[in-house]
């Protein structure tokens, strides 16, 4: 190749390499230059503004934007000082030479952001009417409303319980409303979006109520309800058919209280309301606001025998309220009027949207065939893998079989009984219907169900019937139901902290000796080093006392503790108790830490061989709720090591796999509550119950509090051998022996473990066969 001919070889590579670096190059070299024309302009045009305004402008902004000017003319800006909370009352204020103040945020974020609560309820009753028809409208509307309070103009009359009252001691009825009105503004000033207030003899629908309030825009002004004009020509509402504002005109009224108070004494006590709210707000009553209208039906004498011709009245149908209500019996029967005709119209209205999903399907892709059934309910789970799908339970009249991973049989008792029954029942309802009920059941021959997450539970009959139209003829038929799931509401639940101490109580018998140095040292490493808010109450189970210089090692330990942390205020403390050989209830336990604590006490039920984490100390404070909710966790048990792990050392931590452990629903002796709440359900137990139930079952039976059990992964337990001792009650006795069964290892470990060992045994017969 000649030199000519190599030159343009090389010139043509380097155009080739160049070429995709050439764009790039020219873009870098455009956005410099064009920066350096443009700073010019950028760093005067503040200066160039300043020039252009009048000096008296430039004064006023100044003042407006908090600025300071100095000699040079220049501007800086104003520092603020930090905002500094005003302390509650019985709180302790801040030294004033603290520089370090931590500004105030609220709890939750809807506080900050001030969302407000949607609907207040607050009802005038009376010391005649509160024991009748103001129980009456707490139990038919307290369950629909944010909040219900009762005001009484009594200051020492007697008033029933679970129910919010306030009183007021001037002993004038006719004033109770403006009182009302009056701790209203002063309690509840902008925590609600509406505000009802209305009388006890008065029937409210409250749900339909309270969907009318979440249509309306919080940004309206309203002043609903039946109107009744003045001599003035001015318009007030009925008390007794309910009167609703927005918090927007509540703000108004607060300013003007003391006017009320001193004007507003007529003897009628919606006149006297009506008249505080008009001076106010400057807005009489109105029958709808926000496009929205309040109904009421004003039924005088009313009688419910006379409910026949009021339910041919279209207005009193679609009515809110119907007042006045002459007693608490007219209530209830009114209430459970109006909730069957609320079920019918329920049912119409699903009728109709059927109707419709089957007219639209027709121009939908796929046409009808694309319409899941039933009509209305979400198509079935589709799993994405196999781990995903979902397994059908095989069940006749009798038994139902592997309904989990660790039994294969099982008789249908208690509520798994009375759902196969119920689906049988409808099912021979509906082909009767169907069939012009020619039907009679005989048998059921098979059984599948399955809950669908989607969709709700799923069922598949294979049912024997007799056919009466050709001589008991035996016929079988297979049909598919479904339960579907109902709407997911949010239970409202009281204000918690992750500030409340919790004492640990750790009962020990003999044979949990040797984990108790482990619990310790966990205890003194999670809680004692980490000055987490806890005490610890030991209680050591013995058959017999052990004599003065005969004690164990573990009470070596809780003093040395004890003595390391003496400056704590976390403390360990304990006592011994005798059985005599018989078996010890978790009620002869909780019988000693009931006395020993406080009411206000938050207890947790412990066991040796769980680990103690932060994570779960505050899943305990925030799920335990006093007068309102015990906390029964179902926690992970580790499998027996030398089942599941081949070699030594075995692993010091448990890992929540299914090969290493299991979460045990029959493990009860995990619980948290309040001493109170034991105490209040221990006194309400038959002596029976007593000798052969347990906390859990006390608390299910005789008590109000919601129980709360769920899955806990934060709580880990050891492999445990369970002592099933005869003399236990032949409940709980069983229960252990199918928890000592259960909790060795997995059906397939199980079945690798009796394999090779039925391997082991061949070979060495064989090996003695070849022997001889």
């Amino acid at each position: 190749m000649g030199l000519d001919a190599l030159g343009r070889f090389y010139f043509q590579m380097d155009q080739k390499c160049l070429r995709p670096l050439l764009p790039a190059f020219i873009g870098l070299c455009l956005g410099v230059t064009m920066s350096m024309m443009y700073a010019p302009y950028s760093e005067d045009s503040c200066e160039t503004f300043v020039a252009r305004q009048d000096p008296q402008t430039l004064i006023h902004m100044r003042g407006t934007k908090s600025l300071e000017s100095r000699e040079d003319g220049n501007f800086e800006p104003h520092i603020r000082e930090p905002q500094v909370r005003v302390p509650d009352e019985g709180e302790q204020a801040e030294a004033p030479g603290n520089s370090k103040a931590k500004p105030f945020r609220p709890r939750y974020a809807s506080t900050e952001l001030g969302i407000r609560e949607k609907l207040f309820v607050g009802v005038v009753t009376s010391k005649d009417t509160v024991n009748t028809l103001g129980v009456a409208f707490n139990k038919t509307v307290s369950n629909y409303v944010t909040k219900l309070v009762f005001f009484l103009d009594d200051k020492g009359s007697a008033v029933p319980t679970g129910m919010t009252i306030v009183n007021f001691a001037d002993n004038h009825p006719h004033l109770s409303p403006v009182h009302m009105l009056k701790y209203v503004t002063e309690n509840f000033p902008d925590t609600y979006d509406y505000y009802l207030f209305v009388s006890d003899r008065t029937y409210l629908r409250a749900e339909k109520v309270y969907d009318l309030v979440s249509h309306i825009s919080v940004s309206k002004h309203v002043h609903v309800g039946t109107a009744k004009s003045t001599e003035s020509g001015k318009t007030y509402c009925y008390l007794e058919g309910g009167v609703i504002i927005s918090q927007s005109l509540l703000a108004l009224v607060k300013d003007h209280m003391e006017w009320c108070l001193a004007k507003c004494h007529h003897n009628d006590q919606s006149l006297n309301l009506g008249k505080c709210l008009i001076y106010a707000t400057e807005m009489g009553c109105q029958e709808q606001g926000g496009g929205k209208r309040y109904r009421s039906y004003m039924a005088n004498n009313f009688n419910f025998d006379a409910i026949a011709k009021l339910r041919e009245t279209p207005d009193f149908n679609i009515s809110h309220a119907v007042f006045p209500i002459p007693d608490d019996t007219t209530h209830y029967k009114l209430h459970r009027y109006f909730c069957e005709h609320e079920l019918n119209v329920t049912r119409q209205e699903i009728e109709r949207m059927k109707e419709n999903i089957l007219y639209m399907s027709q121009f939908a892709p796929g046409g009808r065939d694309s319409i899941s059934w039933p009509i209305g309910v979400p198509d079935p789970y589709k799993p994405k893998t196999r781990f995903d799908v979902i397994r059908w339970d095989y069940f006749t009249e009798t038994h139902i079989y592997f309904q989990d991973d660790f039994t294969n049989m099982k008789s249908l008792t208690g509520p798994d009984k009375m759902d196969i029954q119920e689906v049988v029942k409808v099912s021979v309802e509906r082909l009767n219907e169907k069939y012009k009920n020619i039907y009679l059941y005989s048998r059921l021959n098979n059984g599948y169900r399955r809950f669908d997450p989607q969709r709700g539970m799923e069922y598949i009959l294979d049912i024997t019937l007799r056919d009466t139209s050709q001589s008991n003829l035996e016929v079988e038929k297979r049909v598919q139901l479904v339960r579907p799931l109902g709407q997911v509401e949010i239970v409202p639940m009281p204000y918690v902290t992750e500030l409340s101490r919790i004492t640990l109580v750790l009962p020990v018998a003999e044979e949990d000796r040797d984990g108790v140095g482990t619990f310790l040292d966990n205890y003194a490493h999670t809680c004692l080093d980490a000055q987490e808010n806890t005490n610890l109450f030991v209680i050591f189970i013995y058959r017999e006392l052990p004599r003065p210089g005969q004690e164990d090692t573990s009470l070596s330990m809780i003093a040395y503790y004890s003595k390391k942390y003496a400056d704590s205020s976390s403390k360990i403390d304990w006592v011994a108790f005798q059985s005599n050989g018989t078996f010890v209830s978790q009620f002869q336990i909780m019988h000693i830490v009931s006395q020993r604590f406080s009411p206000e006490a938050l207890i947790l039920l412990c066991s040796v061989g769980m680990e103690l984490t932060t994570d779960f100390f505050n899943r305990v404070r925030m799920n335990t709720i006093a007068e309102w909710q015990v906390f029964f966790p179902i926690g992970f048990w580790q499998y027996k090591p030398n089942l599941i792990y081949d070699k030594k050392p075995y692993p010091t931590t448990i890992e929540l796999m299914n090969k290493v452990g299991h979460y045990d629903v029959q493990s009860f002796e995990h619980a948290s509550f309040y001493n109170s709440d034991y105490l209040n359900a221990r006194q309400l137990m038959m002596s029976e119950d007593v000798q052969n139930g347990d906390l859990f079952e006390m608390f299910v039976k005789y008590s109000k509090l919601h129980v709360f059990r769920a899955v806990e992964p934060a709580l880990k337990h050891r492999y445990k051998h369970f002592n099933c001792g005869t003399s236990s009650p032949p409940k709980l006795y069983q229960q252990c022996l199918e928890r000592r069964s259960e909790g060795l290892a997995t059906r397939a470990q199980l079945a690798k473990l009796i394999f090779e060992h039925q391997e082991k045994e061949s070979k060495t017969m064989q090996d003695q066969a070849q022997s001889l």
